[in-house]
Parts: C-alpha cells; sequence; structure tokens
C-alpha cells in the first residue's frame, strides 16, 4: 500500500490592498470557495491561496516581469487538456475577470498553451498546459480517483458518522435532491453518501457485494484511530493488524461498507 503524502497542500500568500474586495473579486469572478482561512479553487490541493490584509498599500507587490517577458507572473497552474483551458478563460470572461493575456500556443515544450487573469491588486495568474500527456496517453481515463461513492440506507446518520470519523464539516448545501450528500475533501476528491432507493431494504444487497465498496484513508497515531472510530459507531472488523512497515485496522459501518485506516512506520 502506498505511503501517504506528508505535505498535503500549500498556500500562495497575497497582501491585498481591500481584503474584502479581493476575496468577492476570488469568490465572485474566478469562482474560488473563500474563508477567513483561504481561498481555493478544485480544493487545497488544486489552486489554493492565503488573501491576507496588507499593512501598507506599499507591502503589495506583484512579481515584475521575468527576463524576455512583457507580464509578471505570481501563479502558475496546470490544467489538464486545452478543452479545460479554453472552457475555464470562457467562465473568467463570462464573469467579468481581468485577462492579462488570451490563450497563448508555445510549441516548445508539448506544444503548451496559457492565458493569464490579474486581480484587483495586480496579482498575475497563469493557467495553461498540454493537452494530456506529452507525447500522448494511451488511455483517456485520467489517474486521479475523484470520489468515492457510498449507498446507505440512513442517510442523515451516516453523514453524521463519517462527518465525525473524518473530522469533516456538515454543510446543509451539500446536501442534494435525490437523496445524497457530497462532501468535498482536502485533496480534491469527494465522497458521495446516497440513500438507497429502488433496491428495497438493505438486506436486498449482499454483504459481499457492499465490501466491494471500500476505501482507505491514513492516520499517525493508529490506537487512537482506532478508539475514535469505534467511538465513532463504527464496527471493527477484526483488531489492529501489524506488519512491516505498515499497521491498519479495518471498520464497517451499518451498511456493510469497509473503511481501512493505515498507518505507515
Amino acid at each position: 500500500m502506498a505511503k501517504p503524502k506528508t505535505i498535503g497542500s500549500s498556500l500562495t500568500v497575497l497582501l491585498a490592498h481591500d481584503l474584502a474586495k479581493s476575496q468577492a473579486y476570488y469568490r465572485d469572478v474566478l469562482g474560488f470557495d473563500v474563508t477567513d482561512w483561504w481561498a481555493e479553487r478544485d480544493g487545497l490541493s488544486g489552486l489554493a491561496l492565503k488573501l491576507l490584509q496588507a499593512a501598507s498599500p506599499e507591502d503589495v507587490r506583484p512579481k515584475a516581469p521575468a527576463r524576455g517577458q512583457t507580464i509578471g507572473v505570481d501563479i502558475y497552474a496546470y490544467v489538464d487538456t486545452w478543452a479545460q483551458l479554453e472552457a475555464l478563460l470562457a467562465e473568467f470572461r463570462e464573469k467579468g475577470a481581468i485577462i492579462a493575456q488570451d490563450i497563448v500556443t508555445y510549441p516548445e515544450g508539448g506544444p503548451w498553451k496559457e492565458f493569464i487573469v490579474r486581480d484587483p491588486d495586480g496579482y498575475s495568474m497563469a493557467f495553461g498546459g498540454v493537452d494530456g500527456r506529452p507525447g500522448g496517453r494511451r488511455s483517456p481515463v485520467r489517474p486521479h480517483i475523484g470520489a468515492v461513492w457510498l449507498t446507505v440506507r440512513d442517510l442523515d446518520r451516516a453523514v453524521r458518522r463519517y462527518a465525525a470519523l473524518l473530522d469533516l464539516n456538515v454543510n446543509p448545501k451539500d446536501r442534494q435532491e435525490g437523496g445524497w450528500h457530497l462532501f468535498k475533501l482536502e485533496n480534491g476528491t469527494d465522497l458521495l453518501l446516497q440513500a438507497e432507493a429502488g433496491r428495497g431494504d438493505a438486506s436486498d444487497v449482499s454483504r459481499e457485494e457492499r465490501l466491494l465498496q471500500s476505501f482507505t484513508v491514513y492516520t499517525d497515531n493508529i490506537d487512537a484511530a482506532y478508539d475514535f472510530a469505534l467511538s465513532a459507531g463504527f464496527e471493527a472488523d477484526g483488531g489492529i493488524v501489524r506488519t512491516p512497515g505498515e499497521v491498519s485496522f479495518r471498520i464497517r459501518d451499518e451498511d456493510n461498507h469497509t473503511v481501512i485506516v493505515v498507518q505507515s512506520e
């Protein structure tokens, strides 16, 4: 099993002349999720910033252009495909973003396409990328697990239980029509809990089928995690298993979904 990353995300600090105005621009124009702690788009492992109020106007200093360039770039953001890149530019234009540079294609490095937007304080962000992996991908499926989807009998109870286990906030806006709840995790993935419908009672689904719906999370303290998971209402599926380089245990929820909790040593 892969060793978990130590650093989950990083945030670029930008000092603003008017913090409220900057936060509104990132939220309403650039589509960021903005809180008092950060501004992020596509999770903290996507494009994440820390917007702070400058002590004085002189402290707001966007980067100067590099040698041979005409625009200084403060942040580079990588986009997987050109279709996504062009859709992003269209979204920004529609919302009134400041476009410092339209899409430019550079033959070297891919080829590479990019455009640049600017915020009210003059900070510039370049969005660019090659069209998939250089040389072409063998598969059209990108190597990124975007979501774990679990069907549950009692949606409210499952939301409370997984929110407790993963220390997540329960936002009423994340409850969707059709009987499902979406948690957006910090690493850019999603946990979707859907109320079972059209299959009768959950006893109609075999335990073997439900055990296929499993996922892995990591911890730095396996004993504390074990006790905490049981206190959150999960059932232990055996005890803590210690193997060279790794310690883990399995828990099950009331719908027989399996969660594997791992501590690498």
